[in-house]
């Protein structure tokens, strides 16, 4: 999910679950950063992760049953896609963070013309909500975590500058999935401002940039949801649009592969760079093996891209990890907050189980803004003259996800200690104050429970974990 104002850093890494929203301090261990000629991608062994506080996400209806379309459903909270922090946490253990949703529920069913995608509640519009946080009392304590308290204070959706509200329909342009209606009886007209949002970064002055996958693009906002300009690929085509158009964005990001466009978005402490993150590497087999992932900055006052760098899945202790790419099985960046100019908290997760937030440094990094290589499939960087993100490993979470697991479902999942646990989808990471973190999930609206009683139900949830050393 990098944002919020000066120390609210928004950790759009996260979670995922309908009604209950997980957010979570972690114990981390940064280790020294020395400079040299030559970028070492070392792998710092980190301290074991502690819950301290944890929370769900209150069931609130975003969308009302409409009785005149067959098969729709009311929508509750959930499909979290990031979180930022708002409101720092004061003495009295208070803080406010808001939450943004994505496109809404929707599924794939077999229909008369094959498998379809269907949006439950079409009349849905991806929504912000802000949440006042209590009981946040980090007394150092390691008992027990604490349970704490979310109270709704506002919401409100996106609109274009004429009033339109802005839904999760895509566009309906070429490689956008046609949509249908809950029966999959009839398709829905696209929105040509339609977006799936994954990503927020909220400026000093209420003003906000979101980022989401169809184009994908990044967004400006007013403080009241109003967005006032939406960037997009170089090449693409957008018509018959309300919102301002600016195509600026290098044309490969149009290469994305379905639903894995931009998912991450974070404001530097500075407010000098917006970067914006990649889910996965573009659509191609050469780029998936390598396992390289773009990172794009921009300017927030404008959205022009300023620079780009490559991240590179997988672990950085590995022997070929340079060389060849050490890429897990369908390796995946969820969520990611900005610690420094150009300093990134990045949570990497794979359907293998892995769950790891790495440190990420940029200063080295070759800038490839103006590089007209195809370097998404090159697995030995250094032989075209790259150099890419350096990565440090700030947090294995693999010892917590049961325990995510457990407070997802409501006990109903209780994973052994050493059991792999995949698929919890965290996509929300924050940074909390210089010693905590904030971390949610997207349980996609809850919906395979919706549809099967025999699924185990998931909510929306927090969770805490404190720095061993101030960040």
């Amino acid at each position: 999910m990098a944002h919020s104002h000066q120390p609210s850093v928004n950790l759009k890494a996260a979670a995922a679950l309908l009604s209950c929203s997980v957010v979570v301090v972690f114990f981390v261990f940064w280790g020294a950063t020395g400079e040299a000629a030559q970028p070492v991608y070392d792998n710092v062994k980190p301290l074991q992760c502690q819950i301290v506080a944890s929370a769900v996400f209150p069931e609130i209806i975003l969308a009302k049953e409409d009785p005149s379309v067959a098969h729709d459903v009311p929508v509750v909270l959930g499909g979290i896609s990031d979180v930022t922090v708002e409101k720092a946490l004061n003495d009295r253990g208070q803080f406010v963070i808001r939450v943004l949703t994505d496109r809404g529920p929707s599924r794939k069913i077999e229909t008369a013309r094959g498998k379809q995608r269907v949006f439950l509640n079409p009349s849905f519009v991806p929504t912000v909500l802000v949440f006042g946080v209590s009981g946040c009392s980090l007394d150092g304590s390691c008992g027990e975590s604490k349970k704490l308290k979310i109270n709704l204070q506002s919401r409100f959706s996106l609109q274009t500058p004429s009033g339109k509200v802005i839904t999760g329909r895509s566009n309906g342009l070429e490689g956008d999935d046609s949509i249908a209606n809950p029966s999959g009886e009839e398709l829905l007209a696209p929105d040509v401002n339609g977006i799936d949002a994954e990503g927020c970064a909220l400026l000093a002055d209420g003003t906000f940039w979101l980022c989401e996958e169809y184009r994908p693009s990044i967004l400006c906002c007013e403080t009241d949801g109003t967005v006032t300009k939406r960037c997009i690929p170089e090449d693409v085509k957008l018509p018959l649009s309300d919102i301002q158009i600016v195509k600026n964005l290098p044309a490969h990001y149009a290469k994305r592969r379905a639903n894995r466009g931009f998912e991450s978005l974070a404001l530097s402490p500075d407010e000098s760079t917006i970067w914006v993150l990649m889910q996965s590497p573009f659509d191609n087999e050469a780029a998936e093996r390598s396992g390289n992932v773009r990172i794009l900055g921009c300017n927030p006052e404008n959205g022009q891209p300023t620079s780009e760098f490559i991240y590179r899945l997988g672990d950085p202790a590995a022997a070929d990890f340079l060389t060849g790419g050490v890429v897990p099985d369908d390796g995946k960046l969820c969520a990611m907050a900005a610690i420094g100019p150009k300093k990134l908290l990045v949570l990497e997760q794979s359907d293998d189980g892995d769950a790891k937030m790495y440190r990420c440094e940029l200063d080295e990094a070759t800038n490839v803004l103006d590089d007209d290589q195809d370097l998404d499939g090159v697995r030995n960087l250094s032989q075209v003259g790259v150099v890419p993100v350096k990565k440090t490993l700030v947090a294995d979470l693999a010892s917590l996800l049961p325990s995510f697991a457990s407070d997802i479902t409501a006990g109903q999942w209780q994973p052994e200690v050493d059991e792999q646990v995949a698929g919890l989808k965290l996509e929300g990471l924050a940074v909390l104050d210089s010693n905590h973190v904030v971390v949610v999930n997207d349980n996609d609206f809850n919906v395979d429970r919706l549809f099967d009683e025999n699924e185990v139900s998931r909510r929306s949830c927090m969770w805490v974990l404190s720095l061993p050393q101030s960040l």
